[in-house]
């Protein structure tokens, strides 16, 4: 759009100037706001790997991505648990039970879904609350799974950042009464340009307008 054609006197230079600044603002004011998560019922990703065989532990370290390489993530259980090394279940020690997994990534800023496969016990209902807290200081959000059986796995379940929402994981949580937790995935977030570049993208616009049309004076 020529921004000189909604002022039939035309602009002068300071009045290009505000039009540049009204142009920044709109951009400013377009850019995209924090969105929720959804739910995904496969969202893909890179593998968390559980850094060692655990034995009797409530909290260990793991990485996205590679078997000791990569992004850490630690995960902390209500109901202490044995793991396998790897891409691997994380059961309850024997005669014990799995009631939580907290999932929190050393870089909060980094992943932007996150899905997991499992079995859950009997008395469970079939159901898993999920609890996600971003990193851009909203409320935390809440989805209940159901219909998800017992005794035998479950498909690959999990949520991802509404598109343009360039919302980040601190942490996951999962409730339940678990059988065995296993198999988790993290993407990494995709990039969300700051309100700050919309405004500068704006305000280059109206600034080359500018220089367009005091060369078409001369």
């Amino acid at each position: 759009m020529n921004i000189g054609s909604l002022f039939p006197g035309g602009l002068t230079q300071k009045g290009w100037i505000c039009s540049a600044v009204a142009v920044a603002a709109v951009f400013f004011v377009l850019a995209p706001a924090h969105a929720t998560f959804i739910i995904a019922t496969n969202p893909g990703g890179d593998q968390f790997f559980n850094g060692d065989a655990n034995k009797n532990v409530s909290s260990f370290t793991g990485t996205v991505g590679g078997q000791h390489s990569g992004p850490q993530v630690t995960v902390t259980t209500v109901g202490n648990v044995d793991t396998g090394a790897g891409f691997s279940n994380i059961k309850p020690v024997k005669d014990g039970s799995l009631t939580l997994l907290t999932f929190t990534p050393a870089d909060p800023n980094l992943f932007g879904d996150f899905s997991f496969r499992g079995q859950l016990e009997g008395n469970a209902g079939g159901q898993v609350l999920l609890t996600v807290q971003d990193n851009q200081g909203d409320l935390p959000q809440q989805f209940t799974f159901t219909g998800l059986g017992s005794n035998a796995d479950f498909a690959r379940i999990g949520i991802i950042a509404a598109a343009g929402s360039g919302e980040t994981i601190k942490s996951v949580t999962l409730s339940s009464l678990f059988k065995e937790e296993k198999q988790n995935e993290f993407s990494i977030a995709a990039a969300i340009p700051e309100p700050e570049t919309y405004a500068m993208l704006g305000l280059g616009i109206a600034l080359l307008g500018v220089a367009v049309r005091r060369r078409n004076m001369i």
